[in-house]
């Protein structure tokens, strides 16, 4: 599996061949090891192999363009969730064959076990998320201890969960994969990392979600409990924290923290932490000069927010004015010096 973890922010590759054997190397290599039989003359052979790596995630276009019928060795322990753009795809583990429709999101096998698989001419979206990123997401999503969630489910729990992870894996490739600049935040893809694994929960069925217990939680006072919390965003704002995070510093559970919020604050946890994340972002436009090359889009990117044009709707409802305006008209006193 190619590694999910490392230094640099993204690493974007683009691999392409007529040669099938090659192909089948970068998919062992990329994916997971697996025997191949050929469907046919080789002899137009194409694939493609595109995408990104993240800390904690990948996105991919793979294309191959002939028909072979695949025997796995050892399934991955990472989530690996293929989207059938064109073509034939077929996939089983046993005695029952998934045929996989255009624009069905479907799971491939983590339980260890071999499978088989059968494509033809097939252009597929994938998405490789990193187990433990998903085991946070559960946690956080479920207020579940013990071991991760399994799914035991190919498919998406209705067409409505297929549209939604579908949906997100769009925002995610389009409007921050995309832009070099919003890319360039870790902050930013560690909350689209976070976004994935959490559709891939509510989406898929999983044991996370059976065990899920709704139960109220006792033992806690909602001021000094509140108050932790309302700490703990504002100190770390500028991290990758989540929820489950902030429940932890609060000392109560997730769902516990997300009703005391809504009691008290009007609003959830994470609606708190955007509106702090907002607010330093004004300060940050207050103190900047565009001449140094401060821009709007890399002083959201820096605080979390992924879509510059979404930031600026945000930034508007609650300050009244379009943060360029802000960043136009900043004090001059607020001007930095900066070397030559």
């Amino acid at each position: 599996m190619r590694s999910m973890t490392g230094e640099a922010p993204l690493d974007r590759f683009d691999v392409r061949s007529r040669d099938p054997e090659f192909a089948h190397e970068v998919i062992r290599e990329a994916y997971f090891d697996h025997e191949v039989r050929f469907l046919g003359s080789t002899e137009d052979f194409e694939f493609a192999h595109t995408g990104v790596v993240a800390p904690q995630f990948m996105t991919v276009r793979f294309e191959y363009a002939m028909a072979a019928r695949l025997r796995s060795g050892a399934s991955p322990q990472d989530l690996v969730i293929d989207t059938v753009a064109t073509g034939r795809l077929a996939l089983s583990d046993g005695p029952d064959v998934l045929r996989v429709s255009p624009g069905e999101p479907v799971l491939m096998p983590t339980d260890g076990a071999g499978w088989d698989f059968e494509m033809a001419a097939v252009q597929v979206d994938a998405v490789v998320l990193d187990r433990t990123t998903v085991e946070r997401a559960a946690e956080s999503l479920f207020e579940v201890d013990g071991p991760g969630p399994v799914f035991p489910s190919r498919t998406a729990a209705s067409p409505e969960s297929a549209r939604y992870w579908n949906g997100v894996v769009a925002h995610v490739r389009d409007a921050i994969l995309a832009d070099d600049e919003v890319a360039s935040s870790p902050l930013v893809l560690a909350e689209a990392a976070r976004s994935l694994a959490t559709a891939a929960l509510v989406a898929f069925p999983n044991s996370a979600r059976t065990r899920f217990d709704d139960r109220a939680r006792d033992g806690w006072s909602g001021p000094a409990v509140l108050r932790r919390a309302l700490d703990y965003v504002d100190e770390h704002a500028g991290e990758d924290i989540g929820v489950a995070d902030i429940a932890r510093a609060a000392r109560i559970g997730v769902r516990g923290l997300q009703h005391l919020f809504r009691r008290h604050r009007g609003r959830t946890p994470l609606e708190e932490l955007r509106r702090v994340r907002l607010a330093r972002a004004h300060a940050d436009l207050l103190a900047a000069d565009p001449t140094y090359g401060d821009t709007v889009g890399a002083i959201a990117a820096r605080w979390g927010f992924g879509h510059a044009g979404r930031f600026s709707v945000e930034y508007r409802k609650v300050l009244g004015r379009a943060p360029s305006e802000t960043l136009r008209d900043r004090p001059r006193t607020a001007q930095r010096d900066r070397p030559g």
